[in-house]
């Protein structure tokens, strides 16, 4: 069993949410007219101000579309479980808070990791450094103008995501909570993304522990544990149904990273819709590669991990080594333990039967994704 730091498949079967139509994606899409309205309103403020920057809101806009909006799911989901709930106006509006703080912290993590695409589409910085490029600029000026649009983009939308709880019209008891939520989402991803920075510096050995927190800091924290807990808010949950679905997420979010950690290496870009290059180049630090640097092949990978020029034929070795060595099958045990201990804790949790049903769908989703 892996014990998870203190700190888009499944979904599709989930229940529809009261008040929401049928059909299986219905809890998902419940949020989207919120943050719609959040965009169309806040382009038309900045066309007020200048057409490059209704360009830029544009561009928010895109990167806020598409995906599986699992968060907006886990906060209606968990709000309507339970008989108080804030009114679907409300809940939709946090929903789309989460969504929104996603979209700034993939825009800053495009920035430090210089990706180039995301949700088959480019990246923020790299349609921004395109228009500098075809505009003359050199390639240095054109990835630095790139990489200032993404911070400023990133920046807009986490304050966005502020905002729309702001203005949401919770009840004055239940709005400080939620924004104590809302922080500890940020706070917690800021502590992940600079251990993951650290752990891709030359030379860094960071521990297997230190790469777990990095992991469950960055994204479990933000994408699962605090949106269940600020659906058990919404909803009027006891404060100890409120922990549980914070362990439950954080446990359950750990172990779709790690999925995500195998896909940026193993996974189809078509599917995807991500390199399965970029990690590679990068050297990033993950449990994948921390767990292959631990064997007699660690060697030979760290020979090849980390080159900006790397090619088709050094990933692939790269991937056959992680392989060979036996680190994948690691991960994909360490995402199956997460599994089992997110089932344990609903066995004794006595949360609401129909939340119960759609989170052990939404754990099984964990591991279905490798398969």
């Amino acid at each position: 069993m892996v014990t998870v730091f203190s700190r888009e498949s499944a979904f599709s079967s989930a229940r529809p949410s009261a008040g929401a139509g049928a059909g299986p994606d219905a809890a998902g899409a419940s949020a989207v007219p919120a943050l719609d309205r959040f965009l169309a309103e806040s382009t038309g403020r900045a066309g007020a101000v200048d057409p490059g920057f209704a360009q830029l809101w544009e561009e928010v806009g895109r990167l806020s579309t598409g995906g599986k909006r699992i968060r907006p799911r886990l906060v209606r989901l968990a709000a309507t479980a339970y008989p108080r709930p804030e009114p679907d106006s409300v809940v939709e509006a946090v929903g789309a808070a989460f969504e929104l703080l996603h979209t700034a912290l993939i825009v800053h993590d495009d920035v430090i990791d210089q990706d180039e695409q995301r949700r088959h589409q480019p990246t923020i910085n790299a349609a921004a450094a395109a228009r500098a490029s075809a505009s003359g600029s050199a390639p240095e000026q054109a990835r630095q103008y790139g990489a200032s649009v993404g911070v400023i983009a990133g920046d807009l939308a986490l304050a966005g995501a502020y905002r729309l709880v702001a203005r949401s019209g919770l009840s004055p008891e239940r709005l400080p909570r939620l924004l104590e939520l809302l922080d500890e989402a940020l706070f917690s991803s800021a502590a992940g993304e600079l251990l993951d920075v650290d752990h891709a510096l030359p030379g860094a050995r960071p521990e297997r522990e230190q790469i777990l927190a990095a992991t469950c800091l960055k994204t479990a924290v933000y994408s699962f544990e605090t949106p269940l807990q600020a659906g058990g808010v919404l909803g009027g949950a006891p404060e100890e149904h409120i922990a549980v679905l914070g362990r439950l997420g954080r446990t359950v979010g750990t172990a779709y990273q790690l999925v995500d950690d195998l896909l940026g290496v193993f996974g189809d870009p078509e599917a995807t819709g991500k390199s399965a290059v970029s990690d590679l180049r990068e050297g990033k630090r993950t449990m994948l590669v921390l767990a292959a640097q631990c064997t007699s092949d660690g060697e030979e990978l760290d020979a090849i991990l980390g080159r900006p020029d790397m090619g088709d034929e050094e990933a692939a070795r790269a991937r056959a080594l992680i392989e060979r060595c036996g680190a994948r099958r690691e991960v994909e045990d360490m995402v199956a333990g997460c599994a089992a201990e997110a089932r344990e804790l609903l066995e004794s949790a006595g949360l609401p039967e129909a939340l119960d049903q759609d989170l052990r769908r939404i754990v099984g989703g964990a591991t279905e994704r490798i398969r």
